[in-house]
């Protein structure tokens, strides 16, 4: 009967030590996959910061060029309107100076 008792207590150590190698080798494959999953999700977040990176770029380029076509455009208005004033400008210097001129004939005619 002892022999038996002591051949259960030999498994029962035996056991508990399987469980505990078990229970440690548990834990570090837990550990490995956290290590593998955080660098996945690393990855994962580098590329959808590269990502945005890009799409910024991309905006930024596009907001630059819409900038640019604005610039062109009102700067083409303001040479169109400088040109309209210029002509307005020649046609009253014209009339200012046509007008002198009548005023200067029409006072010699009269006297």
């Amino acid at each position: 009967m002892l022999e038996v008792l002591n051949k259960i207590k030999e498994i029962q150590q035996e056991t508990k030590k399987i469980i505990n190698d078990a229970s440690i080798e548990a834990e570090k494959i837990k550990q490995g996959l956290f290590q593998n999953s955080a660098a996945v999700n690393e990855e994962a977040f580098l590329a959808e910061i590269a990502q945005a990176e890009k799409r910024a770029d991309e905006l930024l380029k596009s907001s630059s060029l819409g900038i640019e076509q604005e610039i062109k455009q009102i700067l083409s208005m303001a040479e169109q309107q400088a040109k309209e004033i210029e002509i307005k400008a020649n046609i009253n210097h014209e009339k200012a100076v046509n007008d002198v001129l009548d005023m200067i004939f029409n006072r010699s005619e009269k006297k």
